[in-house]
C-alpha cells in the first residue's frame, strides 16, 4: 500500500497530509500504517459524516489525497483531492524502493483528527509520533498492559481515543485485537464472555447501555473494563459491579492533553479518574481549571497557532477547560469550565447535580446544563433525562433529594442524550430544545 501511495503521489520533501476514510477494518489499519511508513500524516475521515461534514473537513485540511473504497469514494469525490481505491493497490505490482520522510518523533506528525467539538466547532489536532508513544506506554506502567493481552475495540479508529489508546497500542506491545465495526451491547458481551479478551476500553455512555443487556454474561475473564472520554458516574459503577462483578477502571484525558490521571489496579475509586500520572504536572487556576504539562500534550492545533496559543497560560501550562479538585491525592472532575452554573449565590458543578439524579432508579442517563437569564443573576436550570421516568417523578425525586439550588427550572425527557461519538453531549443542539 506504501509502495501504491508513493507511485501515486510520487517523492515529497516535506509530510503531505493524506485522508483514509474507512470503517472500523483491516483495511483502515493497512492504510494507516502505509501512511506512516512513508512518513507523511494520516487524517482519518469519520464514516459517519454527513456529506456536508465531510466536505468542511476536507476543505479545512486540503489533504494531498484521499484512500477510501467503492462504498465511501462518492462521498469524497468533488473536492480537490485526488481519490485513490483500496482495491486498486492490491492489484497492483510496484517496486518497493521508495523514500520516506524521517523527522524526530518529536517533530514528526503522525496523524491529524478532529476534537468532538461539545461546544463550538471541532478543531484539527495533530499529534506526534512520541505523543502516540507516551500515553501508550504512560498506561501501560499503571495498567499491567503487556504482550499476553487481548483487546476488544469497538471505538472509532477515526477518533483520538480508539486510534491511540486502542490500536497503537495494540500494535506496539503486538497484541491480538478483536476489531468491531461498531459498538453493539449483545455483540460486545458476547465477545468480552468468550474468554478471549483480556482488555475492553470504550467511553462511559457504553457502559450504560451495557446495563440494559438482558442476558447474564460472564465477563469474569475479562482482566481490565476501561472508562475514558467523559465521567463515569458513580451509580453506573456500582451497578456495573454488581451485575457482572467488574469494577471499572477510570482514566481521564483529552485527545490534546493526552492521558492525565488513572484509577490504579488495586485502588478504582467511582467518582474519580484516579491519580495524576507518572510524567504528568497538573496544577488548578484561581477558578479550578485543570492545567496541565506532559510529554502527551498535543503539539499544537493544525495550522491553527492562534488557537492553540489561546489554549495556553502565560506560564505554559495547557488549558484543558475542565474544572477539579484534588482529594486525598486523587483528582475529581466537575464538569467543564463553561458549563459552570451561578445560582443564588453558589457556584454548582452540573456532575454533582446529574450524579445525585442518577440515583433514581428509573433514570438511565442525564444531563445537566445552565444558562443564563437576561437581567437575573440566576442561571436557568434544564435536567435531560432518559429513562422510563416522568416530568412529576424527577421533580418530586429533587425536592426530596437535592438542594433547592440544583432544583430543575424545566425537565426535558428524551429517548436518548444526543451526544458525539466520544459520548460527549451536543450542547447546542440541547439548548434548542429549552423553552
Amino acid at each position: 500500500m506504501a509502495a501504491f501511495l508513493y507511485a501515486k503521489i510520487g517523492p515529497q520533501r516535506t509530510q503531505q497530509v493524506i485522508g483514509l476514510l474507512f470503517p472500523n477494518s483491516w483495511q483502515f489499519i493497512v492504510a494507516y500504517l502505509a501512511i506512516l511508513k512513508l512518513g507523511h500524516i494520516a487524517l482519518p475521515l469519520d464514516t459517519n459524516y454527513k456529506s456536508l461534514e465531510l466536505g468542511a473537513v476536507i476543505d479545512q485540511i486540503k489533504p494531498l489525497s484521499i484512500i477510501t473504497s467503492p462504498d465511501y469514494q462518492a462521498a469524497v469525490a468533488n473536492h480537490h483531492a485526488e481519490v485513490y481505491l483500496f482495491e486498486d493497490s492490491l492489484a497492483s505490482k510496484i517496486a518497493t524502493d521508495f523514500q520516506k520522510i524521517r523527522l524526530p518523533a518529536k517533530e514528526q506528525i503522525a496523524s491529524v483528527v478532529f476534537t468532538s467539538g461539545t461546544t463550538g466547532q471541532p478543531k484539527a489536532a495533530a499529534y506526534s509520533h512520541a505523543n502516540h508513544i507516551w500515553n501508550v506506554l504512560v498506561c501501560s506502567e499503571v495498567w499491567n498492559w503487556d504482550k499476553d493481552d487481548t483487546l476488544l475495540i469497538s471505538l472509532p479508529l477515526s477518533h483520538w481515543y480508539g486510534l491511540v489508546m486502542g490500536l497503537a497500542g495494540v500494535l506496539y506491545h503486538g497484541n491480538t485485537l478483536y476489531l468491531h465495526r461498531w459498538f453493539d451491547e449483545e455483540q460486545t458481551m458476547q465477545a468480552l464472555a468468550s474468554g478471549k479478551i483480556t482488555i475492553f476500553t470504550h467511553i462511559s455512555t457504553v457502559y450504560f447501555r451495557l446495563l440494559e443487556v438482558k442476558d447474564d454474561y460472564d465477563i469474569s475473564g475479562v482482566r481490565l473494563c476501561i472508562s475514558g472520554g467523559s465521567a463515569l458516574p458513580p451509580e453506573i459503577w456500582e451497578q456495573f459491579k454488581k451485575r457482572f462483578g467488574q469494577e471499572i477502571l477510570e482514566c481521564y484525558g483529552s485527545s490534546e492533553s493526552g492521558r492525565i490521571a488513572s484509577n490504579l489496579l488495586n485502588e478504582r475509586i467511582p467518582g474519580s479518574p484516579g491519580r495524576i500520572l507518572p510524567q504528568v504536572g497538573v496544577k488548578f487556576s484561581e477558578q479550578g481549571e485543570v492545567l496541565v504539562r506532559s510529554p502527551g500534550v498535543f503539539p499544537g492545533y493544525f495550522r491553527n497557532p492562534a488557537a492553540t496559543q489561546a489554549s495556553y497560560t502565560k506560564d505554559g501550562w495547557w488549558r484543558t477547560g475542565d474544572i477539579g479538585e484534588l482529594q486525598a491525592g486523587r483528582i475529581v472532575l466537575k464538569g467543564r469550565a463553561q458549563e459552570r452554573i451561578r445560582r443564588f449565590g453558589y457556584t454548582i458543578s452540573p456532575r454533582d447535580i446529574e450524579w445525585a439524579v442518577h440515583k433514581h432508579p428509573k433514570v438511565k442517563d442525564v444531563y445537566v446544563m445552565g444558562q443564563p437569564k437576561e437581567g437575573d443573576p440566576n442561571d436557568s436550570l434544564s435536567f435531560f433525562i432518559t429513562g422510563n421516568i416522568s416530568e412529576a417523578e424527577v421533580s418530586q425525586f429533587c425536592k426530596e433529594n437535592l438542594p433547592y439550588a440544583w432544583r430543575p427550572d424545566s425537565i426535558i425527557l428524551l429517548g436518548s442524550i444526543p451526544r458525539t461519538r466520544n459520548g460527549k453531549p451536543k450542547i447546542s443542539q440541547l439548548k434548542t430544545m429549552v423553552h
